[in-house]
């Protein structure tokens, strides 16, 4: 009984201590975390400013890539990376990127991977329902290497052969479905 009461006791000293603990590492609200993406409506807005912004880039890798040249051959969707910047203004590096490629001559493919990976990055803050944009464009680079830049040529060659391959499959489909109706519309004739 006396175990019992003593014990009680020190609970009861220890929960002052422990709820001013878990106080101290409670949530601060003025630090808080971003959402992970963009509003769909905030990305849609940006998405057409930089699409914008970017076509230059992009008609300058196809000149790069037909003149022979080293290019880079960017996909077409945008990531987005969202931050809180001053006064809690939110601001988004918007990313565009893709791997190198040298050409080969005589061949109609991408070329021969580098092995580096680059990316064109867009600076904008959202300023009054607006996207502003707060830097010039900027180039990044990640090099992964001549082993990874062989991966990435093998890759894009077994995207082209699947590539040609949907497209002649989805042309016999095509052949056969006009035979078929033809041989219908003959049949319906007699």
């Amino acid at each position: 009984m006396k175990l019992r009461f003593i014990v009680t006791a020190i609970a009861i000293a220890a929960a002052p201590a422990l709820l001013a603990a878990r106080a101290a590492l409670a949530f601060d609200a003025s630090y808080h975390r971003e959402a992970k993406d963009l509003p769909p409506g905030l990305a849609s807005k940006l998405t057409s400013h930089v699409s914008d912004e970017a076509e230059p880039y992009l008609d300058k890798e196809d000149e790069k890539k037909s003149d022979g040249q080293t290019y880079v051959d960017l996909q077409s969707k945008f990531e987005y990376l969202p931050t809180s910047g001053p006064d809690g203004q939110m601001v988004v590096s918007v990313k565009l990127g893709g791997a190198e490629y040298q050409p080969v001559k005589g061949d109609t493919g991408k070329g021969k991977a580098t092995g580096r990976l680059k990316y064109l990055v867009f600076s904008y803050a959202l300023n009054k329902g607006k996207w502003v944009e707060t830097a010039k464009p900027k180039w990044e680079t990640q090099d992964l290497g001549a082993a990874a830049g062989k991966q990435m040529t093998a890759s894009a060659a077994r995207a082209e052969k699947r590539k040609a391959a949907i497209a002649a499959r989805q042309a016999a489909l095509k052949a056969a479905a006009a035979q078929t109706q033809q041989s219908v519309n003959q049949s319906g004739d007699q």
